[in-house]
């Protein structure tokens, strides 16, 4: 059955993808985003401060959330405040809508970054504990996707807004970012083994970090999924429930792009002190049933993606 859904941040990486997935799937897409300019695939396209301005929508519409404060690695510091402010406000926002809708079913994009420090396991059968505190590095961020959790479990209990929230790990695939501080781990790598320079750089020992890389289009495949739900609420975990280093994921973007170059250890520390970060995925792939992209196919159009968008950068 075609549905009419809303998306939030509709031009931006994974928005582009969940627009592309329900289009295919015939749906409609409306996109919202910062300035309101057209995204391919929707019918419309508004600004996020005019979304009262939509017209009338169907009554099983729902609205995917997947808006968020993009900061550049190089401000990271000093972004802290704006990164809590505007995803806090973004959250509140977006369920305010919904209550003047009339929209139930709401699929939100939060974050591993919700879980403590030091699990062994973050495990998305268990609650988050929220009297622990988030990694230091990224506290800010992580508070900020507790709340967008939080203002979800309120509006459920409240107006009976039913959000499924998908904490992601570390996604990648086309429509990222093309500016290497900007972009998320994965394509970062695909922008280094693209580039002229003749090594291939990773701070820190590539080898000790560890993280779990999930495929752009199986995210956008689960979120689609999840609109044959109704009336229910509940957060998974949106990864591959496997990690990989970053000196195999350096290695298997040089592979798949037919590069050779060296990888050297630079300078500085990856990920914000955690060295490994593992997460369960067993849930998701038992409520969805999608298999995760192997990391080598996702790769390849990742890097096809960027070879394009980067010559026509130049």
């Amino acid at each position: 059955m075609s549905r009419t859904v809303i998306v939030t941040g509709a031009s931006g990486f994974i928005g582009r993808h969940l627009v592309d997935a329900l289009v295919a799937r015939g749906h409609r897409a409306i996109g919202v985003n910062r300035s309101g300019a057209p995204v391919p695939g929707c019918d419309i396209t508004v600004a996020l401060d005019r979304m009262g301005e939509l017209p009338a929508l169907p009554a099983d519409a729902a609205l995917f959330h997947v808006a968020a404060y993009r900061y550049d690695a190089a401000a990271f510091q000093t972004a802290q405040s704006e990164i809590l402010a505007v995803n806090s406000e973004l959250a509140n926002r977006v369920y305010r809508f919904c209550v003047e809708r009339g929209i139930r079913e709401v699929r939100m994009a939060s974050s591993s970054a919700v879980y403590p420090a030091g699990l062994p396991v973050m495990d998305d059968a268990q609650p988050v504990d929220l009297n622990a505190p988030p990694y230091p590095g990224e506290a800010f961020y992580a508070w900020s996707k507790r709340w967008g959790e939080t203002v979800a479990r309120l509006h459920a209990e409240r107006y009976g807004i039913s959000t499924v929230a998908f904490r992601l790990s570390n996604p990648y695939g086309p429509y990222d970012a093309t500016e290497l501080s900007a972009a998320h781990v994965a394509p970062a790598f695909v922008i280094k083994a693209l580039s002229d320079a003749p090594a291939f750089e990773v701070m820190g020992d590539p080898a000790a970090v560890e993280r779990d890389f999930v495929y752009a289009g199986d995210v956008a495949e689960v979120f689609v999924r999840s609109l044959d739900w109704s009336g229910r609420s509940d957060a998974f975990n949106l990864c591959t429930g496997a990690t990989v280093s970053l000196k195999t994921l350096a290695e298997t973007v040089l592979a798949v792009a037919g590069i050779d170059k060296p990888i050297v250890a630079g300078g500085g520390s990856a990920g914000a002190g955690v060295s490994v970060r593992r997460l369960a995925g067993e849930r998701v792939r038992e409520a969805f049933g999608v298999i995760p992209t192997p990391l080598a196919d996702g790769l390849k159009p990742t890097i096809d993606w960027y070879r394009h968008a980067l010559a026509h950068r130049r």
